[in-house]
């Protein structure tokens, strides 16, 4: 699982936000030409083609990449279905799927050699509906033909990984229930006993010689990501030792031997985040994201000797950005990364000797998004602009970056609002924040409209591009007459570890920052003072919360999946170790700053209108988060609804939710702010 998936979605998620400022000047960036064919719908949101996981081919020619379709609207509880496409590098052909008949394929990856593309499926290219199916490795010859199943485990595979020299894949697989066990659940003598009995998951190893496939570790330790040295005899792990919530910011990274599994040496016990482990052609170094002993999310790349025995030496640790991805260049000299910059990502290269690092290209992207693949002489990356969602630009030494794909023309007909980066200052330490502008299609400086503020989810910086998303209302809301607000409070990614860290201050000064935005815009006429709103999803839904619990200048509010009451989650959430870093010690001995950082201590303050979201299954965020705010604005006497998505967990999945989203955001901050 990569760095983005874990840690900054599932973990991050509870992160907080708020901002302040004073005066700077607004800093106008690409705006968008607004081709008046219709205000966006939130149908319109939910027609976006995404394009993830690309894969360039050794040679250079071909790009592998995972296309999600649109949901039918015909069948709203039915999955998003995914599909392997490849397309040329040089542009000469229209991209192409590459088995039609696959519902479910994803991770496309190219031997070492070409001539083999491997990915994840659980059909084949049956395109058989099979609800007992598990997600497989399958492969495919790169001159065509018939997929063929390469591994049956129980359970499916997690992730995997080509070995250097193409004869086999490494990959990870979860521990089943035991013959006993299956038997007693089959009895009806299914009692869960918490914390105990855990399925770790294991590494394995597929022959492609013989197409049998054996079980390396014994050892139960949780896996959260793999790397191949290059001679193949043994595999860099990032691994966390127990599945305990309290302790799963807990990760090494250790070097286990191939044909044993046995640990051969643990290289850091500070590893911070999944996504950085790179292992260098030359076999000399391994890299992986290093972070402070607080544990609290921030992290830097950081480069060890394979043999161990070295120091972990810092690569980044200055660097006032955050690398999201790399990848070694084929002479170990250097490595490629894609970094967040404030509103913008980059492409980089990183000297291994000094810890230099060079801008190669600017990049608009959201970090849920990217995606980088490199064979060290082109690169393939995500990128949108401001008027188009993502799409596969390339990127060569000796040429401009071309766009090579248009997955989603129609965004071409939608009435768009101007993007724009803003700048201000926090009026106590004087820090300057940046953040994105929205305004609507026609916008008369001066003239004074409703201005909604969407805050930030877990710790992700909001981007200069395309705001269209079920939980990213930006051009939903501008194109339907509202300015937009995204303010990038402190605690968010792309602005160095150091400046990340301060997420741990819920509330606090990233709510400084957030009024002292509101300030600003105020002052300088963008926002109208008498109909301000406030909305956000997860660690947006408790910056929401807070900031109507301590000032009311919103006249509306939507919280989505936001924690209110961080003693209760630490007590439900599968992610306590969250709070637990951010506030140490166990609240059942230190509940004060549980209590000092929740929304529902201040809930007595609120006057503001509220709509709540949230998803029956949240695991991360329980919805009794939920419930227990709902419950204290109906006490205070706060006008409030409330709505609840059965079979839906943190985050929206189902179309017909994602869409009753948007029309209840749309809806309530009409009814509050357009009066």
């Amino acid at each position: 699982m990569n760095r983005t998936a874990f840690s900054v979605i599932a973990l991050t998620t509870l992160m907080c936000v708020s901002i302040v400022l004073a005066q700077s000047p607004v800093t106008s960036t690409t705006v968008t030409t607004g081709r008046d064919t219709h205000r966006i719908t939130p149908e319109d949101v939910l027609s976006i083609r995404e394009l993830r996981e690309l894969q360039i081919s050794p040679d250079g020619k071909q790009v592998a990449f995972r296309v999600r379709e649109p949901s039918d609207p015909k069948l709203p509880r039915a999955p998003r279905t995914s599909n392997i496409w490849v397309v040329p590098t040089d542009g000469s052909e229209l991209p192409r799927l590459w088995i039609p008949n696959l519902k479910n394929a994803t991770s496309p990856r190219w031997s070492p050699d070409g001539r083999w593309l491997a990915f994840l499926s659980d059909r084949g290219e049956s395109g058989i509906d099979d609800p007992d199916a598990t997600i497989q490795i399958y492969l495919l010859r790169s001159d065509g033909g018939k997929a063929e199943r390469l591994t049956s485990v129980p359970g499916g595979v997690e992730d995997f990984a080509w070995s250097p020299d193409g004869k086999m894949i490494a990959f990870i697989a979860r521990d089943q229930p035991t013959a006993r066990e299956q038997e007693r659940q089959s009895a009806g003598d299914d009692a869960i006993e918490v914390d105990a009995n855990f399925k770790y998951s294991k590494l394995w190893v597929a022959n492609l010689l013989d197409r049998k496939a054996v079980q390396v570790t014994k050892q139960d330790f949780e896996i959260n990501e793999l790397a191949w040295s290059p001679r193949g005899d043994e595999i860099a792990l990032v691994v966390a030792r127990t599945q305990k919530p309290e302790d799963s910011l807990l990760l090494s990274l250790a070097v286990v031997n191939r044909l044993t599994g046995e640990v051969a040496r643990t290289l850091s016990t500070n590893v911070e985040l999944a996504g950085g482990l790179r292992w260098s052609p030359d076999g000399r170094w391994i890299t992986f994201y290093e972070g402070p002993p607080t544990k609290d999310f921030s992290a830097w790349v950081s480069v060890v000797a394979a043999s161990g025995g070295g120091t972990v030496r810092p690569l980044m640790k200055d660097y006032l950005g955050t690398v999201i991805a790399l990848e070694w260049t084929p002479d170990s000299n250097r490595l490629l990364a894609q970094s967040i910059e404030g509103t913008r990502e980059a492409l980089l290269t990183i000297d291994i000797a000094t810890g230099g690092v060079r801008k190669l290209a600017d990049v608009i992207q959201t970090i849920w998004e990217f995606s980088f693949s490199t064979n060290g002489q082109t690169i393939v990356y995500n990128a949108q602009t401001p008027e188009s969602p993502s799409d596969i630009w390339v990127w060569t030494k000796d040429a401009q970056a071309r766009k090579i794909t248009d997955f989603n023309p129609q965004t071409k007909s939608w009435l768009l609002g101007r993007v724009r980066e803003v700048e201000w200052k926090n009026s106590k330490d004087g820090l300057t924040r940046r953040g994105v502008l929205i305004t609507p299609p026609g916008y008369q400086p001066g003239k004074l409209y409703p201005t909604v503020v969407n805050t930030h989810p877990g710790d992700a910086a909001w981007w200069a591009g395309l705001h269209a998303k079920w939980w990213a209302w930006g051009q939903l809301l501008a194109s339907n007459g509202y300015v937009v607000f995204l303010p990038n409070t402190r605690g968010v990614t792309g602005e160095g570890w150091r400046l990340h860290a301060t997420i741990a201050d819920w509330g606090g000064m990233a709510y400084q920052d957030l009024m002292d935005g509101v300030d600003y815009l105020v002052e300088q006429k963008m926002a109208d003072p008498n109909r301000l709103g406030i909305g956000g999803w997860s660690n947006g839904g408790f910056m929401a919360e807070y900031a109507i619990t301590h000032t009311t200048r919103f006249k509306a509010a939507v919280g989505k999946a936001g924690h209110s009451d961080f003693f209760s989650l630490y007590c439900t959430s599968y992610i306590r170790a969250g709070p637990r870093v951010f506030t140490p010690g166990s609240p059942y001995y230190n509940r004060q700053q549980y209590d000092d950082f929740s929304p529902i201590t201040f809930v007595r303050n609120c006057r503001t209108p509220t709509l709540l979201i949230h998803g029956v299954g949240d695991g991360g965020v329980p919805v009794g988060q939920a419930y227990e705010f709902y419950t204290g604005l109906k006490d205070v006497g706060v006008e409030t609804e409330m709505v609840v998505y059965p079979r839906e967990g943190h985050s929206i999945q189902e179309y017909a939710h994602q869409l009753d989203v948007q029309k209840r955001v749309m809806a309530w901050f009409e009814k509050h702010l357009k009066p």
